[in-house]
C-alpha cells in the first residue's frame, strides 16, 4: 500500500489532489529483489516512494517537460532519505563495536585490562616468575650456578687438586705412574745386570763381533745412562720430568679460586656482575629499572585507555538514549499498530505458502457482518490437508487497552465475521498485559504474544499456527482416535508454553546479565530443540489425521 502526497507547485490551471491512494501487485523481479533489502515497512514505503517519484520524474523529463522546482526538492528528500539510512547503520555499528571492546577494553571487567592487572601487579605473576628465577640465593639462576659452578659442584671438585678424586690429582697420578714405568723399562733395557735387556745382548754381540770397541761402547753406554737417569739433572729425563711439573703448576694456578688472576677466578667474578647487571635492570623497587619503566609505560597506557573507555561510554549511552526516545516515541504513535499488523501478516503469509495454504489479507474489508472489519489475516487450508478449506483468522494488536477477556471477546467476533473455526489473537509484546502467558489456547482460540522486533519469538507464532491448523483438523473429523490424538497435542501445547516462559526469562537474562552468556546460550539450545520437537508432534499428528481421512474422502 503506497500513499502519495502531492506538492501544489503545479499551474493552478490544473486541479490536482493533495493524496493519492494507490495499491500495487509488484511482479518484476528486479524491483521485489530491491524492495526486499528494506525489511522495515516505513523503510520499504519511503524507497518505493522514492523510486516512484523518480520514474515519474524522468518519464516526464523524457516525454519535455522539466520542473526544476519537483527535481531540487526530490534530490533533497532522497538526500534525507540516505542520510537517515547512513545513521541507522551508523547506530547499528556503534552497537556492536560498543560490546566487542566493552568485552576486551571495560575497566571493571574487560579482559585486556584484568589480564595485565594479573601480570603487572606487585607480587602479581610476572614479578613472582621473575623473582623465583632471580632473586636471591634460592632462585633458579643461582641454584643452577651453585649447582654446576659452585663450590660443591662435579665441576670444581674435578678440577681442585685437594680432592682425591679431581682432574689434576689423576693427571699427576697418570704421569707418575707412566713415567716410573717408562723408566723402569729404559732402566731396565740398559742394565747390564740383567742378560736378556737389550744393552746386555747389545754388548754381548759387539764383544763377540770386535772386543776393539768394548771400552768405547762402555764409555758411550754409561752417557746414554746418564742421559735417562734421574740423579742426573742435566739429563733428558730430568729435563722431561721438570717440564711435566712446570705443565702441573700452571694447570693449578689457573683453576684455583685463591689466585685472582686465575681463569676460573675471573670467570666466577663474569657471573656475578651478569647476575648484579640482571637484578638489577628486572627489579621492581628501582624506578628506573628498565621493568619498572615498562610497567610505569603501560599504566600510563591503561590510564590513557580508561579515560577514553569512559568518553566513548557516554557517547554510547547518549546515542542509546536517544535511540530508546525515539523508539519509545514510535511505539506511543498510531502508526505503531499498522506497522505490528504488517508485521504479523508478513510472517502468517510465509508459514501459510510452506505448508500450500491459501493467505488472505483481509484487514481493510468487511466480512459477513455489515460494516465488520474484525479479523485482520485469514488462512484457509490446502485441499491436501486433512481437513481442507478449514479457516483459520489472525488478530493482531499492538493496543494497551486490551486485556485477555477483550481479545476473547474480539477473537468470537473475528470468527464469526470471517467465517473461521479457529481464530489466533497475537499481542504485541510492548502492549501484552502483564502476566500473560506468550502461548495458551482457550477452546478454539489460541493467544500469543509475540515481538516483531526479536526473531526468537517467530517460533512461539509458528507453533500457535501448527496448533490452530491441528485444532481445524479436529473440528473436521472428531472421532475416538483423533481425540487421543489430541490429548497429546493438549499436552505439547502446555510444553510449549512453558518453554516460551523459559524464553522470556533467556532475554530477561540477556538484558539484565552480561555474564550469563553460556547460560543464556545453553538455555535457548535446549528450549528451542524442545519447541522444535513439539512441533514434529503436531506435524506428526496431523500427518496421521491426514491419512485416516483419506480413505473416507475417496469413498
Amino acid at each position: 500500500m503506497i500513499e502519495t502526497a502531492i506538492e501544489t507547485d503545479m499551474p493552478q490551471h490544473i486541479d490536482v489532489p493533495r493524496l493519492i491512494h494507490l495499491e500495487l501487485d509488484v511482479r518484476d523481479p528486479e524491483t521485489i529483489l530491491e524492495l526486499s533489502r528494506h525489511v522495515d515497512c516505513d523503510a520499504r514505503t519511503s524507497y518505493a516512494l522514492a523510486a516512484l517519484r523518480l520514474g515519474a520524474l524522468a518519464l516526464r523529463q523524457a516525454s519535455g517537460v522539466i520542473d526544476s522546482g519537483i527535481v531540487r526538492r526530490e534530490g533533497e528528500m532522497l538526500v534525507s532519505n540516505v542520510r537517515d539510512l547512513l545513521t541507522e547503520r551508523s547506530n547499528q555499528m556503534l552497537t556492536g563495536l560498543t560490546s566487542a571492546l566493552k568485552q576486551y577494553f571495560d575497566p571493571t571487567d574487560g579482559q585486556l585490562p584484568q589480564r595485565l592487572e594479573r601480570l603487572l601487579k606487585r607480587d602479581g605473576e610476572l614479578e613472582s616468575l621473575l623473582g623465583r628465577h632471580l632473586n636471591g640465593d634460592g632462585s633458579t639462576l643461582a641454584r643452577t650456578l651453585a649447582t654446576h659452578v659452585g663450590e660443591q659442584s662435579p665441576l670444581l671438585r674435578m678440577l681442585s687438586p685437594k680432592q682425591s678424586e679431581g682432574i689434576l690429582k689423576a693427571l699427576t697420578d697418570v704421569l707418575t705412574q707412566s713415567l716410573q714405568q717408562q723408566r723402569d723399562h729404559v732402566i731396565g733395557q740398559f742394565s747390564l745386570d740383567k742378560p736378556e735387556s737389550a744393552l746386555s745382548r747389545l754388548i754381548t754381540r759387539i764383544t763377540d763381533a770386535n772386543g776393539r770397541f768394548r771400552s768405547d761402547l762402555a764409555t758411550d753406554l754409561t752417557k746414554v745412562c746418564a742421559e735417562f737417569s734421574l740423579d742426573n739433572e742435566d739429563g733428558a729425563l730430568a729435563r722431561l720430568v721438570r717440564q711435566v711439573e712446570r705443565a702441573q703448576r700452571s694447570i693449578v694456578e689457573q683453576f684455583s679460586m685463591d689466585n685472582e688472576d686465575s681463569a676460573l677466578s675471573k670467570m666466577s667474578k663474569l657471573l656475578e656482575s651478569t647476575h648484579s647487571s640482571i637484578k638489577s635492570s628486572l627489579t621492581l623497587d628501582d624506578d628506573k629499572s628498565p621493568l619498572s619503566r615498562l610497567r610505569q609505560e603501560l599504566v600510563n597506557v591503561l590510564s590513557a585507555q580508561n579515560t577514553a573507555n569512559q568518553v566513548f561510554q557516554t557517547e554510547v549511552r547518549s546515542a542509546l538514549e536517544s535511540m530508546k526516545a525515539r523508539r519509545e516515541e514510535a511505539d506511543r504513535s498510531t502508526r505503531h499498530g499498522g506497522e505490528f499488523q504488517d508485521a504479523v501478516g508478513a510472517v502468517v503469509q510465509a508459514d501459510a505458502q510452506r505448508f500450500g495454504d491459501v493467505f488472505t489479507d483481509v484487514g481493510d474489508t468487511s466480512g459477513s457482518k455489515s460494516r465488520c472489519k474484525v479479523g485482520d489475516h485469514v488462512i484457509a487450508l490446502s485441499p491436501e490437508c486433512a481437513a481442507p478449506g478449514a479457516r483459520i483468522v489472525c488478530e493482531a494488536k499492538a493496543d494497551r487497552s486490551y486485556d485477555l477477556n477483550a481479545a476473547l471477546a474480539e477473537m468470537q467476533t473475528a470468527r464469526e465475521n470471517r467465517d473461521a473455526q479457529i481464530g489466533i489473537f497475537v499481542f504485541s509484546a510492548t502492549t501484552a498485559p502483564a502476566g500473560l502467558e506468550p502461548l495458551k489456547r482457550y477452546g478454539s482460540d489460541i493467544v500469543v504474544v509475540w515481538n516483531q522486533d526479536d526473531p526468537t519469538t517467530d517460533i512461539l507464532l509458528k507453533c500457535a499456527l501448527s496448533i490452530a491448523r491441528a485444532l481445524a483438523v479436529r473440528e473436521a473429523r472428531a472421532s475416538a482416535e483423533a481425540e487421543a490424538n489430541f490429548d497429546e497435542i493438549d499436552a505439547a501445547v502446555s510444553k510449549i508454553g512453558h518453554n516460551a516462559v523459559a524464553l522470556n526469562e533467556v532475554t530477561t537474562w540477556a538484558n539484565t546479565v552480561q555474564s550469563s552468556g553460556k547460560k543464556i546460550a545453553d538455555r535457548v539450545e535446549k528450549v528451542r530443540d524442545d519447541l522444535e520437537k513439539q512441533i514434529e508432534l503436531l506435524q506428526d499428528h496431523l500427518g496421521r489425521l491426514k491419512a485416516t481421512m483419506q480413505p473416507s474422502t475417496a469413498q
